[in-house]
């Protein structure tokens, strides 16, 4: 299998663990995954490499806490701020605001759409806006390069 036809490959095998693949392409990958144990088996270590990757649940909040939250900040604002802080920290904010926004402004709007390489010459592969099987398959090929 040429690399142009594995790199396709890849992206269905991403945009179906990720649900993003039509239904009519999903059955058929399905179909597929079911003749081919090897193919079977690099889905099996790529959804577990993804499911790896989420993060583990979150602890609860101890006793208490949203008290001891409320009890210090009630502390903190019960000392004067002087005036020279407050007017700082607005100087800052401005200066952060205009800063950014002429930063912002120069920089270059984004690509709406991207292209990931073509199967054949006379077929192009357009990949889904904001899929995240399109941002991993950029992210590997750039690694190639």
């Amino acid at each position: 299998m040429n690399r142009k036809m594995e790199g396709k490959l890849e992206l269905d095998l991403m945009r179906l663990l990720h649900g993003e693949l039509p239904e009519e392409q999903a059955r058929a990958l399905r179909a597929r995954l079911e003749r081919e144990p090897a193919l079977a088996e690099d889905y099996r270590r790529l959804a577990g490499t993804w499911e790896g990757l989420a993060l583990p649940p979150a602890a609860p909040v101890p006793l208490g806490f949203a008290q001891r939250v409320t009890a210090r900040v009630a502390a903190d604002n019960a000392a004067p701020v002087p005036g020279w802080v407050r007017a700082a920290a607005a100087l800052a904010l401005i200066l952060g605001t205009v800063v950014g926004a002429g930063v912002g402004g120069s920089l270059p709007l984004p690509e709406t759409a991207q292209q990931v390489q073509t199967v054949d010459q006379e077929e192009e592969l357009t990949a889904v806006d904001g899929s995240l099987a399109e941002s991993w398959l950029t992210t590997v090929e750039d690694l190639e390069q």
